[in-house]
């Protein structure tokens, strides 16, 4: 009877506890939920928009349709104005304000915030002094005081004062002064904005690279690694290259990862290195699949082996295929032929092109050095030979073309500079080619012609505004026994298209026949012009300018010729470059071509 009491007393305290759990839930739906639905930032000048943003907790909508606004929480954006403040007084603003204004709608269940900021005056720096202890090198003092971040009657900020206590560190540690000390000191007068600075900095002693130990690889013998350094023992240390150690290590493609170690031995003042490697896979397999609106559907696979044989030596066996090319091609790397930087490649390629106005099937042999010098610096050399059979001309192309089978027999020589700050989407520096082309009945070719090529590619950034521009000039000069029509239709010059001229197809820029089909030109020019914006995270637009043309003869450049074309695009972000998407207008078009092009693709067009 009273386990039956028990019994019945539980049922009902479940029932009721289950009744206010009923009643607990609809009384939170009846509560609205508030979501923002725009954040608007106000007299921010000083410090960007994006970095406010990054700073504070208040989630922003999102541009994408399909993701729900955030919720809103006043106490969260309360905390974010004295973060702001916080922020601009970092830059030196210690009197910046932040306040904010909310706009319901009328169902009280969205609402538009707008953060006010005001700035102020910012603290000016009236005076820096930098006493630096026993340093007789007058190059290295004048180095130091140049390059730290705060300097006189600028703007006084924390943050500067930090990374100039960073870049004397960085600048000591780089000359073998790994051991600085570094005291600093800042007075700041809030009321009447100025402030003082001074540093005392004890370099402490002057280090050397001691022992070079390598741990690590199995496969891959020491030498290889230990060729890629670039200190010896005995040089001044320097973090700098340490660093530049790592990275020419890693670029060989064999490891997985590089670490580097250092132990410092006060008695003797030197550092011994340990360079600690992790072999990767030697043999690898990569695949991969495109689309593009000239080639349409494309895709390759490769097969790498590397360390081939030892020495670090590479075999490339690579198959790739689009509607324009088919390709099977193998490739061996000797590293080191003539130095650190350089590489004797022999390869050995079967292709076969498509092309508007004939296909071409192609057997070629090329061996080619190539020797990287300066940092920016790259000069090669090749000699190559090939056999080429044509078909699919029509008559109206045959008028154009001596012969159906070419041996050639050519030399190719050029030299480039590139500063750029990346190969697939750079922003900033140049890149300057020039290379030459001959091919001697001497050797056994069948004709006689020399090809130079030079191309100046530039890129500045302003404020995440990226202005592109590019000028190609190309000469064929066929001499002796051979004419203009002598050259191979396959070694003339072709422009329009997604990376030449945007307002004219592929390759129909230049000379065509009866039937509207390219037969190419001994003379090149070609300039464009593009101004790259961001747009919202990983997507970008660009507007842009190319122009130029190709003429049948050589030196032919007839200025009153050039055809111009303008347009407008998309770029999205990807690992392996931009998706591209452009859509070009010609200006002067040739009669029977569309003015409107339109193209797909992976890369910048230059």
């Amino acid at each position: 009877m009273k386990k039956l009491k028990i019994t019945r007393f539980s049922l009902i305290l479940a029932f009721l506890t289950f009744f206010l759990q009923i009643i607990s839930a609809y009384g939170q739906n009846d509560e609205v939920t508030v979501r923002i639905s725009k954040v608007k930032i106000k007299g921010a000048k000083t410090v960007s928009k994006k970095e406010i943003k990054e700073n504070t907790g208040t989630e922003f909508p999102s541009i994408k349709p399909w993701i729900k606004d955030p919720e809103f929480n006043e106490e969260i954006l309360k905390s974010d104005m004295v973060r702001i403040e916080r922020l601009y007084a970092n830059y030196g603003y210690y009197d910046a304000r932040a306040e904010y204004e909310l706009k319901y709608s009328e169902e009280k269940d969205r609402v538009e915030i707008t953060i006010k900021i005001k700035e102020g005056k910012p603290v000016i720096l009236t005076e820096l002094n930098i006493n630096i202890w026993e340093i007789e090198d007058e190059d290295l003092r004048k180095k130091i005081l140049d390059s730290v971040p705060l300097k006189v009657d600028k703007t006084f900020s924390p943050i500067k004062y930090q990374k100039t206590k960073g870049v004397i560190s960085s600048i000591l540690s780089d000359n073998g002064y790994p051991k600085a000390n570094i005291k600093g000191e800042a007075l700041v007068n809030r009321k009447e904005k100025w402030a003082k600075v001074s540093f005392v900095v004890n370099p402490g002693s002057l280090y050397r690279f001691g022992s070079i130990s390598i741990k690590g690889n199995k496969d891959v013998e020491s030498y290889i690694v230990r060729r890629e350094v670039t200190y010896k023992e005995g040089e001044i240390y320097s973090t700098a290259k340490l660093d530049e150690a790592r990275v020419r290590i890693f670029q060989l493609q064999l490891f997985r990862s590089v670490v580097i170690d250092t132990n410092f031995d006060d008695d003797k003042e030197t550092v011994d290195t340990v360079i600690t490697v992790a072999e990767r896979k030697q043999g690898t397999v990569k695949i991969g699949v495109g689309y593009g609106t000239e080639d349409l559907f494309r895709g390759q696979i490769i097969w790498t082996k590397r360390n081939f044989f030892g020495g670090g030596r590479s075999l490339e066996v690579a198959g790739k295929f689009s509607f324009l090319t088919q390709r099977a091609e193998a490739s061996f790397t000797q590293p080191y032929i003539i130095g650190g930087g350089s590489d004797l490649m022999g390869i050995f390629s079967l292709n076969r092109d498509d092309l508007p106005s004939f296909s071409s099937e192609n057997i070629i042999g090329s061996t080619k050095v190539s020797k990287s010098f300066g940092g920016t610096y790259r000069a090669f050399g090749s000699f190559s030979i090939q056999v080429s059979q044509l078909s699919d001309i029509s008559d109206a192309t045959r008028e154009f073309i001596e012969s159906d089978v070419f041996f050639l027999t050519f030399f190719n020589l050029g030299i480039e500079r590139n500063t750029t700050d990346n190969i697939l989407n750079p922003k900033r520096g140049t890149v300057a080619t020039a290379s030459l082309e001959s091919s001697f009945r001497t050797l056994g070719s069948d004709v006689n012609y020399l090809k130079a090529f030079v191309e100046l590619k530039g890129y500045k950034e302003f404020s995440k505004v990226v202005l592109a521009k590019r000028v190609s000039l190309g000469v064929i000069q066929p001499f002796g026994s051979s004419g203009t029509l002598d050259v191979p239709i396959f070694k003339r010059f072709f422009a329009g298209g997604s990376t030449t001229m945007r307002g004219f197809p592929f390759q129909e820029l230049g000379p065509l026949d009866d039937n509207e089909d390219p037969v190419g030109g001994n003379s090149l020019l070609l300039g464009s012009f593009e101004i790259r914006f961001p747009i919202y995270k990983d997507l970008g637009g660009v507007v842009f300018l190319d122009y130029g043309n190709v003429y049948p003869e050589e030196f032919d450049f007839k200025l009153d010729q050039i055809k111009y074309a303008v347009g407008t695009g998309l770029r999205y972000n990807t690992l392996v470059g931009p998706l591209r998407v452009d859509l070009g207008y010609a200006l002067n078009p040739e009669p029977g071509i569309g003015r409107f092009q339109f193209f797909l693709s992976i890369g910048q067009a230059f």
